[in-house]
């Protein structure tokens, strides 16, 4: 007789080969035609090399590459907004649309910062979801007196709050959710100014649209139909010598304006002015991290380094990540909406 719980896990296996394969074809795993070459982050491990997109071929698997192609050289807003979603492999479908919903990240390794001291990270997992904007962030780390540390950082919406197990309080009984109002404002700075926040934040500035009713459209489009409906746009684009300067503002955080320099369109660094208050990520090593078994030539940095007002808070490593359209949610405890925004 067949085994009923081998034949369920093959079929799982297959739907999901099969729905990340559907997810990525735009991508795809045939010879990327815009300007792939050597010499650019990433290049030969999953990166697309230097220069504007040469011309249609491909679309993954030699089908129709969208409705958009920039012309070479192009160094207008609409193009460079294009390029960049394009070279980090966030476009998908025929259409180009941009559909990277969900990430969930492991690292190597890193340090953090706890209590102002440096804490050796043995944990580290991101779990984040851009169009229901949120994230959930486990931390397990030694600190310096080999003293343990863990924690679970939480943010969703307008709601911040810290859980001892991740998904704490959404079961009767089932750990403690801690709100934390003050953080609010820090989180979504790290969710928007991360490697795939910040992309979609400026797309979404220079469309006059949130960012969740900018997902899923091809960004070039959404420019064009924008710009006819007379939206204003709050991005804009500079250059100094071969790098993009992209300034935006951080969605939910009003006053916080974002400054991302692209080098072949691939972010080196993203820096966040907020009051008095300067935040740096640095970004290098792109590179497709996704399990071997479902490349789909979505690029994340391989190495973030955050630093505020000087003082560096977070180093990590890249080990892993599932990049597309993954189950990710950060239900809001009842507890953390009674004790208010």
């Amino acid at each position: 007789m067949v085994d009923r719980r081998s034949l369920a896990i093959g079929v799982l296996a297959v739907l999901v080969a099969m729905s990340h394969v559907e997810s990525g074809h735009a991508q795809g795993t045939g010879a990327p035609t815009r300007g792939e070459g050597a010499g650019a982050p990433g290049a030969g491990a999953g990166g697309r090399g230097a220069g504007a997109p040469q011309g249609r071929g491909g679309g993954g698997f030699g089908g129709d590459a969208g409705p958009f192609t920039p012309a070479a050289g192009a160094k207008d807003l609409k193009s460079v907004l294009f390029n960049w979603t394009w070279h980090m492999g966030m476009l998908r479908s025929g259409n180009e649309s941009e559909l990277i919903k969900t990430l969930d990240y492991h690292a190597a390794g890193g340090t953090i910062q706890v209590d102002g001291q440096p804490c050796t990270l043995t944990k580290y997992r991101v779990q984040a979801n851009y169009q229901v904007p949120g994230y959930r962030a486990q931390i397990q780390c030694t600190r310096l007196n080999k003293q343990k540390y863990s924690n679970v950082e939480t943010v969703s919406g307008e709601y911040a709050w810290d859980e001892d197990i991740p998904g704490a309080e959404l079961v009767p009984g089932k750990g403690k959710a801690t709100p934390k109002p003050a953080a609010l404002e820090e989180r979504l700075i790290r969710l928007w100014a991360s490697p795939h926040g910040a992309p979609k934040a400026a797309i979404a500035g220079a469309a006059g649209l949130p960012t969740t009713q900018s997902f899923g459209q091809n960004p070039a489009v959404l420019l064009d139909n924008q710009g006819k409906a007379g939206a204003k746009s709050t991005t804009t684009l500079e250059w100094q010598g071969e790098k993009a300067i992209i300034t935006y503002p951080i969605p939910g955080v009003p006053g916080a304006m974002a400054k991302a320099t692209l080098v072949n369109y691939l972010p080196e660094s993203v820096v966040v002015t907020h009051g008095p208050n300067k935040t740096e990520f640095i970004y290098g090593k792109w590179a497709d991290w996704n399990n071997p078994l479902f490349k789909i030539e979505a690029l994340y940095a391989g190495t973030i380094v955050e630093r505020k007002n000087g003082t560096v808070v977070r180093s990590v490593t890249a080990k892993v990540t599932e990049i597309g359209q993954i189950y990710v949610i950060m239900p809001v405890p009842d507890s953390v909406q009674k004790a208010g925004k």
